[in-house]
C-alpha cells in the first residue's frame, strides 16, 4: 500500500532492487524477537549497503532485558553506523530515560514485553525521544487498540506480523484505525 513502508528482517533474503524502497519509509530490524541470527543480520546489512533513505536499523537487543540490551549497544551501534545506517536502540523492560545514551541513538524502537511497552516507562521514553526530535517506532502492534495507543503516546511508525500475514485485510483496517485516531485527536485538541 502506498502509505506503508517496509521493515526488512534478517533471513528474508529480500532483494533491494525488487522492493520499492521510498526514502524515509523503510527500516531494518535485527530479528532478535525470534532469535538473533548474527550471520543473517550481517548479510542483510551488506545486501542493503548503499541504499539511501533507511530510517533506522535496530541494534541487536535482548528481549525484555534493558541491562543486556544496553551492554550490546556500544558494539552494534558502531557496526550499524560503520556501514552507513542510523542505529535504533530497542527499549526494553526496565529501561529509563537516564539509562539511554541519547546523543548516540538515531531512533528509538519500543520493544520489550507487552506489559512494559504499554506502561509508563515506555511512554516516558517516547515522550523524551520526541522532545529530542527522534523517530520512534513500536514493534508488535497488531490490534486497533494498540494502534490507537501508539498514536496517542506519539509513536511515528509501527509494525506487526499480522500486517505481513494478512496484508489485504489488516493494512486497510490499520489505516482506518490511524485515520480515526487522528480525527479523535483533532476533535479533542
Amino acid at each position: 500500500h502506498a502509505r506503508c513502508g517496509e521493515l526488512i528482517v534478517p533471513g528474508s533474503w529480500s532483494d533491494p532492487s525488487s522492493l520499492r524502497l521510498q526514502p524515509g519509509r523503510w527500516a531494518m530490524d535485527n530479528g532478535a524477537y525470534s532469535g538473533l541470527n548474527v550471520p543473517a543480520f550481517m548479510e542483510m546489512l551488506e545486501r542493503f549497503h548503499g541504499r539511501l533513505g533507511c530510517r533506522f536499523v535496530t541494534a541487536p537487543d535482548v528481549v525484555a532485558d534493558a541491562h543486556a540490551t544496553l551492554q550490546r549497544w556500544p558494539f552494534w551501534s558502531k557496526v550499524i553506523r560503520g556501514v552507513g545506517f542510523v542505529p535504533a536502540l530497542v527499549g526494553q523492560d526496565g529501561m529509563t530515560v537516564s539509562d539511554i545514551p541519547w546523543s548516540e541513538i538515531g531512533a528509538l524502537f519500543i520493544g520489550g514485553s507487552t506489559e512494559w511497552k504499554l506502561g509508563l516507562q515506555a511512554a516516558t521514553l517516547v515522550a523524551y525521544a520526541k522532545t529530542r526530535g527522534l523517530w520512534v517506532h513500536m514493534g508488535r502492534v497488531n490490534s486497533t487498540e494498540r494502534i490507537g495507543y501508539a498514536a496517542r503516546i506519539g509513536v511515528d511508525s509501527f509494525d506487526g506480523s499480522q500486517h505481513s500475514w494478512f496484508a489485504d485485510r489488516r493494512i486497510p483496517e490499520s489505516l482506518s484505525a490511524i485515520a480515526a485516531t487522528m480525527q479523535q485527536g483533532r476533535l479533542l485538541s
